[in-house]
This record gives structure tokens, sequence and C-alpha cells, in this order.
């Protein structure tokens, strides 16, 4: 194994020492211990070649953010913000840094290699991220690609030996997102009135790439990014779908308003007729009422005057007859 190869952090390492001298203490520099003269001057130090152990490469999310606002101008997060993962405009131009950090000595710095960029999975919400056969990523990651698959490009030129993918480094011109149309992202549908929003799964690696290091670094990590837009289709049906309510919408307001006085006055004319109706309904019943209610006061005071005279007639011819009785005694006698 030459000692230029990368290998993982604690792996691999290379056993090999260093000699160091002292300019001109050979055969004058002697310490006397209880074993006798011991030469002094030189002093041989072990090493061990490789990749150190606690070394690992993590997304730098603060300088990143800071860099991209700087870059763009502005920075729009989400509507629903996480600071753990902020998001990245789909029409801003994406510059990714990394950081190195020591698990050992809890130092980290920033990350000066070179590596390649891969989206390997992604997915419109977290639950619904996949992962990418291989095939399907390299058609969404390379240059080559020829079936309209791309998911980004970068204005670099520098790509692998085999140019099937772009080299990025800390230096680079950023990422520009495309989402072409046989792309997992293209046409993403929008879970809400906002715009849509997708999930990238990114494998971030050195191997082969960087000769700056002895470490080979992966990282893989999810990438938020908001603002998708609509295939041409899609927003064109929206657009006629919208219009449509719109016209809809302004044609039953234009009804509204032309047939709202002429309902007007037939409900206010309904109404009139209907309370006449009532009013002679009422008024017909109450005189009906009225004329039964005379006639019996009629009948009945007839029959009351027809019997208080008949009583009176009684009363009268009793007074009559009373008085005869003595004159009859009277002639008797």
């Amino acid at each position: 194994m030459s000692c230029f190869d990368q290998g993982l952090s604690g792996h691999h390492l290379m056993k090999t020492s260093v000699l160091v001298k002292v300019v001109g203490a050979v055969g004058h520099c002697f310490q006397n211990t209880h074993r006798g003269l011991h030469m002094q001057g030189n002093l041989m130090i072990p090493l061990l070649i490789g990749c150190p152990p606690g070394k690992r490469l993590a997304f730098d999310i603060t300088y990143t953010v800071e860099y991209n606002r700087l870059q763009n101008k502005h920075y729009f997060d989400c509507v629903h913000v996480d600071p753990e993962m902020p998001c990245f405009l789909f029409r801003d131009t994406f510059y990714p840094f990394f950081l190195i950090q020591d698990l050992v000595t809890g130092e980290s710095g920033s990350f000066q290699g070179s590596y390649v960029f891969k989206v390997v999975g992604g997915g419109p919400t977290m639950d619904t991220v996949m992962e990418y056969s291989e095939e399907e990523i390299y058609r969404f990651n390379s240059p080559l690609d020829k079936t309209n698959s791309l998911i980004w490009t970068t204005k670099n030129t520098t790509t692998t030996k085999d140019s099937a993918f772009n080299i990025m480094t800390h230096q680079s011109l950023g990422i520009e997102w495309l989402c072409l149309e046989n792309s997992p992202c293209h046409d993403t549908i929008p879970h809400s009135i906002f715009a849509p929003e997708f999930f990238f799964k990114v494998l971030v690696s050195n191997r082969g790439v960087d000769k700056s290091t002895y470490c080979d670094h992966q990282l893989i990590f999810l990438l938020h990014i908001h603002g998708l837009p609509l295939s041409a289709k899609r927003a064109l049906f929206i657009l006629m779908v919208s219009f449509i309510v719109f016209i809809g919408l302004v044609t039953l307001y234009i009804i509204f308003c032309l047939l709202l006085p002429p309902m007007v006055r037939a409900c206010n004319i309904l109404r009139w007729k209907i309370n006449n109706i009532i009013t002679s309904e009422s008024y017909y019943t109450y005189k009906s009422s009225s004329t039964i209610f005379s006639a019996t006061s009629g009948t009945k005071s007839r029959a009351s005057s027809s019997i208080s005279s008949s009583i009176s007639s009684k009363v009268v011819e009793g007074n009559q007859e009373v008085p005869e009785e003595p004159l009859e005694k009277q002639s008797i006698t």
C-alpha cells in the first residue's frame, strides 16, 4: 500500500520512523549512566502515516447560509423554519461548504480539498425520501447525461478521469438547480398554497479526487430546497382553472347585480299580495263570525221576549181569574 493512498479515519495506517540528529554531536556528546556511557545527539521518533483517528467531514450550515446570503443578495428560508435544516431557494445558486472536525481534540476547520457532489436520493417530504439506483444516480448527476434528467449543474469544467461527474472545491462557482423533465424533482405537486419543496439526499466524497489529505471522507446529508417551479402544462392548467373560476364569479356577480332589483320588487309584490290575502281572509272570517253571532243573539232575544210575553200573559190571566171567586160567592149569597 502506497503512503499516498487514502484511507478511512484511523484505518490502514503506515508505520515508519524519523531520526533526528544534532549537527556535530556524533562522537562528542555522551551521557554517563549506570550502564555506562550513552551517546546523545540523536532521537528516533515513531510515526504513523495515514488519516488520523477521529477525523470526519461535516456540512458547515452556518457559513453556507451566510455565504449564500452574501452571494445571492438575499436569503429566503422556508415557511416552517428548522434551525437544523435550513432551506435554500431553487432559483438561487447554491454554494456548499464543509468542515473537518477532530473528535479527539474537538477542533474543526474548513475543508479545502476537492470532492464529488452527488444526489443519491430524494422526495417531496422527509417521509417519502427514497434511494436512487446507480443508473439513476448517473443520469441525475452526470454532465454526460443525454436523457434530460439532470437535477443540477455547475459552471466548473473540472471532472473525474472518466468525465462522469464534476469535481467541486470550496472555490467552485456554485450549483445551479435544474430539475429537468425526466428528473424526480420535476413538476413537484405542492401540498399547500406555498411553492413546492423537495428533500435531496446528497453524497459528498473526496475519494480519488483529493490529494490534500490522506483521509477518505464521505458525508451523506439531507438538503431542503423550496420554491420549485411547476411544469408548463401544470402551470397552464392552473391558470386556465383560475381564469374560469374568476370569470364564473364575475358573471355571477353581474347576474346578481342585474337581477337583484327585479327580485326585490317581485318579493315586495308577493309579500303585498300575501298580506292582502291574509287580510281578506281575516276580514271575511270576522264578518262571518259577526253575522252568526248577531243571528244567534236575535234568535235568543226573540225567544226570551216570547217567553217573557207568555209569562206576563199568564200572570195577567191569573190576576184576572182571582177576583171572580168572591163575585161568584156573592152572587150565590
